[in-house]
């Protein structure tokens, strides 16, 4: 019981930590300019990359982790929740690290964008977590009959 617990955690923080890098770069927008020198339009491009990127190989390994941790269908759902404490915990620390200065603000659309990933991203976990893991006795045999 413990290993599962702490196999639904970790991967409850992985699904945290890859949202919570995704919008604290576009947060950063300004910040990322001003260090490199770039352009603002090739910091969104290169954002816009790198989230993609890390989108496509984050997937990639929370499918592996559900299907070797073999968490279970009706265990996994509970990632769907577990999340949000982490996200808030990782945003928490992360501000009083790195507080944001004065005069920076978000435009509407990358507002727009945060809301919509942090309000869509547990269907993201529940496609995820309904691919990766096993079918239960019952379902199976459902399916089969």
């Amino acid at each position: 019981m413990m290993k599962f617990f702490i196999k639904l955690n970790t991967i409850s923080a992985l699904y945290a930590l890859a949202l919570f890098i995704a919008i604290e770069l576009i947060i950063n927008v300004s910040h990322i300019s001003r260090l490199t020198g770039w352009e603002w339009d090739n910091v969104y491009i290169v954002i816009a990359a790198i989230n993609v990127i890390g989108l496509l190989l984050s997937t990639i390994l929370f499918i592996c982790l559900t299907k070797k941790w073999i968490i279970g269908r009706k265990n996994s759902y509970w990632s769907l929740l577990l999340w949000v404490p982490y996200f808030i915990l990782f945003f928490s620390f992360f501000t009083v690290l790195f507080p944001i200065n004065s005069g920076v603000t978000l435009f509407p659309r990358f507002s727009l964008l945060i809301y919509g990933s942090v309000i869509l991203y547990p269907v993201y976990i529940l496609f995820i977590n309904l691919y990766a893991s096993p079918l239960s006795t019952d379902d199976e045999e459902i399916r089969h009959s």
